[in-house]
């Protein structure tokens, strides 16, 4: 059991703990040394008990073989290590297990198998498994009181003849021991002369009307009343375990055996020695009962798509066990009764299974389908037998869609099984006749074939499928409540008896990409080909060891530097662990300075005019001076508009020449006020759009759109109407240059102050 190395100091400590007593805070450990070999000279070896940094000495061991124990905390006992002193190459292992001490073995059965050799060969059986190294020791004693023995590690011995008189009585025990306790069996007594095991029984017959077994045995010098045999029986499809039947003379016979069922019989015997050594088991025999009526009905399930109706439905049903069809299945007979009144009998012939088709499609053969045709109202099913045809069996609609209580349902995969259970309200579950539990392989197609159902009592709340479950493949497991005249659709998961790693994504490619950033797509991994759950997808950029996780099937990569290579990554993650990567290289694009500036100009033209658009709804008396176009700075006159932004002006506006407006407050006080929130009113604002036509500088119209040939520069200005005494609110707009050459001297209330500027941005005012 213990595999030790070729260093002269090896030291093996085994250690048993007894598993059969109550769990307490304290354990009684006992241990074992085994040396192989160990040098004298090689020094003493402790254990120790390892508590986080700190270690307690707890016992001593010598160089030769020990046997010791100790007790420690229950907690303790897989901290535990032993160290060897005074030799740094001297090693010390220590293993330390469970188990039980032995139960009392069987009394021993011993017999003369050959009678050529005559060695007795004594088998027993032991009652349970002691977890740890046991040995078992035959004992026999002869007529004289001496006592043998013979150890042995399985559950058999042997006697040689020369260890045994011929003629006479011996008797024999066994004894069975461990680390953890002993035990002994009963006594056996036996002559050696009546020991020798007889031939199996032969001339063996077997009827199946009735159903009896019969044979023969031969005993030399026994009358046939002191003979005795035991007949065991298996019914195929019925049982699981062979029946024993006791005190049999030369027939047995079976009352009321299952109809259409395959029965093997078997027989030993022994002469009527008080020994009753048995005979083996003779060969078994088979023979098939006659058939009879079916009873009982067929499982009926209905399959339909989601949130279909009755048209789109599948009805399926599982086969009759032979227990209740009784015989051999012809065929499955289907009754339609249709919307018009009609009844329709559709006939689907039984599918024989062939030991060569595979597992997995063997399965699948466990139930039928058959699609429906729209109108159906019932759907009826019945199996037809050699001998009969069964009741029909009324198949209930399920249906999706309706309204029900909040289910909380849970499927759990382990050791190729799942673990179904749910919660559901009371009230609810008042009316429900029972539930049925759907589950079918995500991958099957059809995914009739393949479909399994499982029946449950009104009462309980879970379930524990077992079947033909396959390792990382995916289940949908659906809950259905049946109740009078239909089955309602309550809830359904997916979930796996056993989930692997991720494989590859596929399909990654990047898209929307910038100077800084970029859109990395990929396609989700099919539930069919997942072999787990997705609990998300990971992200990474090669170059910045950016990483990630998702739960969607996109991710925007932002933060990224112009005109630069990326490698970037995806890989799926279940609960097996990460997939594959799948890597792409994309590059972003130069950073675009037109569109900089254009920005800023964009951004400049848009807060000249929400100045003046605030400047005539509130039209203050009193504003800022000197408000320059941004159009006439330096930046934008050395800027080539006509490449960069041909499609915001015109050539005729780039000539605009820097303009200031000046607003004062009126000095005159007997100018009139301007005019109330209701003359306001009246001020009707020209909204139309104004045509421009600028052959040499800005251009210049009047009121119908033309522009006068002969008239002077300032008439360009525009005019402000007036409206009764109401004074000039506006001040001029002069242009800078005109200021400086011009030097003209004319009083500003006397000059119109309606500046190229405003004829250009703002509408024309009226005021009535």
């Amino acid at each position: 059991m213990w595999i030790s190395s070729q260093a002269s100091c090896e030291v093996s400590v085994n250690c048993w703990w007894n598993q059969a007593l109550p769990a307490d805070r304290n354990v009684s450990l006992l241990c074992q040394t085994n040396t192989w070999g160990r040098d004298s000279s090689c020094g003493y070896c402790q254990l120790f008990i390892k508590l986080g940094h700190r270690h307690q000495f707890a016992r001593a061991c010598a160089s030769a073989n020990e046997a010791f124990n100790f007790s420690i905390a229950a907690e303790h006992r897989e901290h535990i290590f032993c160290m060897c002193s005074e030799d740094t190459s001297a090693t010390c292992n220590v293993t330390v297990r469970g188990g039980y001490p032995p139960s009392a073995p069987s009394r021993p059965d011993c017999a003369i198998e050959e009678p050529d050799i005559e060695h007795i060969y004594c088998s027993w059986t032991k009652s349970s498994e002691p977890m740890i190294p046991t040995v078992y020791t035959l004992h026999w004693k002869d007529y004289d009181g001496n006592i043998k023995s013979r150890e042995s590690s399985s559950e058999s011995a042997l006697i040689d003849r020369e260890e045994y008189i011929k003629s006479t009585d011996v008797s024999a025990w066994v004894t069975v021991k461990n680390m953890l306790g002993s035990a002994e069996s009963e006594m056996t007594f036996f002559n050696t002369e009546h020991i020798i095991r007889p031939d199996p029984p032969y001339d063996i017959n077997l009827s199946s009307d009735p159903l009896e077994f019969t044979w023969d045995m031969d005993c030399e010098g026994v009358g046939p009343t002191d003979k005795s045999c035991q007949v065991q029986y298996y019914a195929h499809n019925h049982m699981t375990d062979w029946i024993v039947v006791d005190d049999c003379q030369f027939t047995y016979v079976l009352e009321d055996p299952q109809p259409f069922t395959k029965y093997s019989f078997s027989v030993r015997c022994h002469c009527g020695y008080e020994e009753k050594v048995m005979s083996n088991w003779s060969m078994v025999s088979s023979v098939i009962t006659p058939p009879a009526a079916p009873v009982g009905h067929l499982d009926v399930w209905s399959d339909c798509a989601l949130n279909s109706d009755k048209s789109s439905c599948n009805v399926c049903w599982k086969e009759m066990p032979l227990s209740q069809a009784r015989g051999e299945i012809i065929d499955y007979i289907v009754m339609l009764k249709l919307r018009n009144g009609t009844e329709v009998k559709q006939v689907t012939r039984q599918r024989r299974d062939t030991g060569s088709q595979h597992p997995a499609k063997q399965s699948c053969l466990q139930s039928r389908c058959f699609p429906l045709n729209p109108g159906v109202l019932g759907v009826f099913v019945s199996a037809n037998t050699s001998m009969g045809t069964s009741d029909p069996t009324f198949m209930l609609f399920a249906m999706r869609g309706q309204t029900t209580p909040e289910v909380k349902l849970s499927v759990i995969g382990e050791n190729q099984m799942l673990q179904v259970s749910w919660i559901v309200h009371p009230q609810f579950s008042e009316s429900v006749l029972e539930y049925v539990v759907q589950h079918m392989s995500v991958a099957h197609t059809p995914h009739c074939l393949c479909l399994n159902w499982v029946r449950v009592n009104r009462t309980k709340r879970s379930v524990t499928l077992t079947g033909d479950f396959r390792n990382y493949t995916a289940y949908n497991v659906s809950l259905f409540a049946v109740f009078n005249n239909h089955s309602t659709f309550l809830k359904s998961a997916t979930a796996y008896t056993l989930e692997g790693v991720p494989p590859e994504v596929t399909q990654i490619h990047v898209k929307n990409i910038s100077h800084s950033s970029a859109t990395l797509v990929w396609s989700p991994i099919p539930v069919h080909e997942s072999k787990g759950v997705i609990l998300h997808y990971l992200v990474g950029i090669k170059e910045t060891g950016f990483n990630k996780s998702s739960d969607r099937t996109s991710m925007q990569l932002s933060d990224l530097q112009s005109d630069q290579q990326y490698h970037v990554w995806v890989s799926a993650v279940s609960a097996a662990g990460e997939g594959a990567r799948s890597f792409t290289t994309f590059s972003t694009n130069k950073k675009d300075s037109n569109a900089i500036l254009l920005a800023v100009y964009v951004a400049l033209v848009f807060l000249v005019l929400l100045f003046f658009v605030l400047m005539l709804v509130y039209r203050p008396t009193l504003c800022f001076m000197k408000i320059p176009d941004p159009i006439n700075s330096k930046t934008f006159k050395h800027m080539n508009f006509q490449h960069t932004l041909p499609l915001l002006c015109s050539l005729s506006e780039l000539s605009l020449k820097i303009s200031e407006l000046e607003i004062v407050e009126n000095p005159d006080p007997d100018t009139p006020t301007p005019p109330s929130d209701t003359e306001s009113d009246k001020v009707l604002i020209n909204v139309e759009p104004q045509h421009f036509q600028v052959p040499n500088g800005l251009g210049r119209t009047n009121e119908n759109g033309n522009r006068p040939e002969e008239e002077p520069e300032e008439s360009n200005r525009g005019h402000i109407s007036k409206h009764d005494r109401w004074a000039k609110e506006y001040s001029e707009m002069v242009d800078t240059d005109e200021e400086k050459d011009d030097g003209d001297n004319e009083e500003w209330w006397d000059q119109q102050c309606v500046s190229d500027y405003e004829r250009h941005f703002l509408p024309p005012v009226e005021a009535n």
